[in-house]
């Protein structure tokens, strides 16, 4: 039987229980032997039922049966633990085995731990501040969440501000950077009763009043599109939403945000749908680099997590789903501090950090994940609960984090997959934070092939400031990170970066006007790091260099945004393809998709990006095509690497070489034939020195 907040779980067996909250943690509120324990789980009690579940593991449960039928005795005991300041109140449960003559201690066989909360209003409620989830996101408490969330965070979280002249001790009114308001903003006003929104700034009668927006802060939406939107900024539209138009007339999750906004006391609100000209190339080149500043700046983020579509919308009331516990909830009488008496509800949650979960529509968007990385405070209103996630901390609107709970320094998840600020990625070497971006993106879908590089540009641009803040520089090539100065992590040079693969071979290849073929951007679908035989730095022995690079932009305003194409000149060592079927003691096989595990020791694994690559590999085994191996990590016995590069295609009009996978050979292992270790580590030997010119 299922059970809710609203119908929680209550009989005769668990109403024989009384809490005393003035009690304090060591403090045994309830007690009873197995045959108790027994009869109430048999008559279907779900919290006799988490005692006998508590006892886990193959031993306990042994000794567990085994004390029905020996002179122990199996004791099942309760305490209440007081909420703290980050945890919340709890019902502590044990299950020992107690020698019936006193001359050994209780062995514990068994505990866990049930949190609770109770409903608003009742007696318990000061004590216990958790409530059961809130599934109405328009209700006054979910909004009183929101307005408290993000002024506890603009009061106390240092690391939230963008504000230089912030100290620990003194945090000032919170103030936005004028150059970093967006060109234009829908102003929220009110005409004849209805609420409607108002677009100023660039091209518009009324100017954005960047003092007022400054001190007062905006809101700033992240949504899927789904679908062709009715209502757009176009040329012809300008003028009408420059007059101001009713929320009631756009889509339902762009009228949501406008409301939502309007509730939690803000005036402005950026969506991109109606502050970039959709009809203008030239409007969306100036607006789309802006968007680091637009979400980085911005008071908070609304993010329409559970809306696949604009027209869904994401507020309303939603159903409580019993599968949300793995216990309960379950009604329990409480004595609070004062005498009076109360209810409160023990809850055990089946996943709270909805890992289990389908994922949100949001997070399959490719766009959309740079709006929550460069967030500095997010509302997701996920199709389970509206959480707050910010830089340091997390909450949700009821549950057990009501209030901001701090994340350990290096963390950086919220309670929804996928969907979370930098946060402690910032304190990750820069190549590392953007190989975990990249690796998320592209799992993501884009609508528009052209768009691989634009989508996550924006956050790409965010990576120099970081770099400076360390005194470091950094360059950036078409999606690749190719010079990091004074890297302390020495497997992280350029190399790696040429060195990722793709997940699966499902991808079409080498699309004109979206990338060069050497970068993850000229590929569809999940794209892996390279993880074995990691590069190091080996001095002057390493001859491989890069010596020259270079792009041509769509456009000189998005310098990290799309390319008309880019080169890489390297000076790295070539074998030919078709060497390998003359090359002796060497093994070699195609892979089609990662498998870390099972790579034979010594065998060289060719692993094309595409099935079209892999075509042009097999037939450059037989010598009808111009295909070679490029050597980017060679062998070193003293730092443990075997050779591995890029699979390169010669185009015969230019000499110019495109990617078309990359090789590397498996780990030696202690059985592995002497022979076959040694054509491993002589395997580029004979091959000479050369430039290669990548595209």
């Amino acid at each position: 039987m299922s059970f809710t907040s609203k119908a929680p779980h209550s009989c005769e067996h668990c109403q024989r229980i009384t809490l005393n909250l003035k009690l304090n943690d060591q403090a045994t509120q309830f007690s009873c032997g197995a045959k108790e324990v027994i009869a109430a789980d048999q008559a279907g009690c779900p919290l006799f039922h988490a005692f006998i579940e508590s006892v886990v593991g193959k031993a306990n449960k042994a000794r567990f049966n085994e004390c029905f039928s020996s002179h122990y005795n199996l004791s099942f005991t309760l305490q209440y633990e007081k909420e703290g300041e980050l945890n919340p109140a709890a019902l502590c449960l044990s299950v020992r085995c107690v020698p019936d003559d006193g001359t050994e201690k209780p062995e514990q066989l068994g505990a866990s731990r049930l949190q609770l909360w109770t409903c608003e209003g009742d007696s318990a409620s000061i004590e216990i501040t958790s409530r059961p989830y809130e599934m109405d996101y328009a209700s006054p408490a979910s909004v009183e969440f929101a307005r408290s969330c993000i002024g506890s965070c603009q009061g106390a979280h240092r690391e939230c501000r963008r504000q230089g002249e912030d100290t620990i001790d003194n945090l000032g009114p919170e103030l936005i950077d004028p150059n970093s308001i967006p060109s234009r903003l829908l102003q929220l006003v009110t005409k004849d009763s209805a609420l409607h929104v108002k677009l100023v700034g660039r091209d518009l009668p009324s100017a954005i009043p960047k003092e007022t927006v400054s001190r007062q802060g905006f809101a700033i939406l992240s949504y899927c599109w789904g679908v062709q939107q009715p209502v757009q900024l176009t040329r012809d539209s300008i003028n009408r939403l420059g007059d101001g138009i009713p929320i009631a007339e756009l889509p339902k999750t762009l009228h949501d945000a406008a409301w939502y906004t309007n509730e939690v006391g803000l005036e402005y609100l950026w969506i991109d749908a109606l502050c970039i000209m959709q009809d203008d190339f030239e409007d969306k080149l100036h607006e789309v680099p802006r968007m680091e500043l637009y979400y980085g700046h911005s008071t908070v983020t609304i993010c329409a997590a559970s809306a696949a579509r604009c027209s869904d919308g994401f507020l309303g009331s939603r159903e409580e789903d019993p599968t949300n516990y793995s216990v309960g909830p379950i009604k329990l009488r409480v004595e609070t501090s004062t005498g009076a008496p109360g209810y409160v509800q023990a809850v055990g949650e089946a996943d709270h950090f909805n890992s289990k979960r389908p994922q949100e529509p949001i997070t399959l968007r490719g766009w959309t994940l740079q709006e929550s990385l460069l967030s500095r405070r997010i509302l997701i209103f996920s199709s389970r609960q509206l959480y707050f996630t910010c830089t340091v901390a997390n909450a949700s609107c009821g549950g057990f984090e009501r209030k901001l709970k701090s994340r350990t320094t290096a963390s950086f998840g919220s309670q929804v997959d996928g969907i979370h600020t930098l946060s402690g990625l910032r304190y990750y070497p820069i190549r590392n934070i953007w190989h975990i971006i990249i690796s998320e993106y592209t799992r993501r879908h884009l609508g528009f092939s052209a768009d691989k590089l634009p989508a996550v540009s924006a956050l790409a641009s965010s990576l120099p400031r970081m770099a400076k803040e360390r005194n470091q520089t950094m360059e950036y090539l078409a999606g690749l990170v190719v010079y990091v100065s004074d890297e302390v992590d020495t497997d992280t040079d350029w190399r790696a970066e040429l060195l990722w693969t793709v997940d699966r071979m499902e991808s079409t290849r080498y699309i004109p006007g979206r990338g060069p073929s050497f970068s993850w951007c000229s590929v569809d679908g999940p794209i892996e790091l390279w993880s074995l035989n990691r590069p190091t730095k080996r001095g002057d022995t390493e001859k491989t260099r890069l010596c020259e690079y270079g792009a041509e932009l769509e456009s000189e305003l998005a310098p990290f945004g799309a390319v008309k194409g880019a080169y890489m000149k390297l000076h790295a060592r070539l074998k030919s393809l078709e060497s390998l079927s003359v090359a002796t003691g060497v093994k070699y096989m195609i892979s089609t998709q990662i498998d870390n595990e099972n790579r034979p020791g010594a065998t060289l694994v060719l692993s094309p990006d595409t099935r079209e690559a892999a075509r042009i590999v097999k037939d450059g085994l037989q010598g009808r095509e111009r295909v070679f191996l490029l050597e980017l990590i060679s062998y070193h016995n003293k730092y443990f690497t075997s050779p591995a590069g890029i699979i390169v295609d010669q185009i015969p009009s230019t000499g110019h070489y495109v990617r078309l996978g990359i090789f590397e050979f498996g780990e030696p292992g202690r059985m592995t034939p002497a022979e076959e270790v040694e054509a491993m580590k002589s395997f580029f030997e004979d091959s000479p020195w050369q430039y290669v010119h990548l595209v």
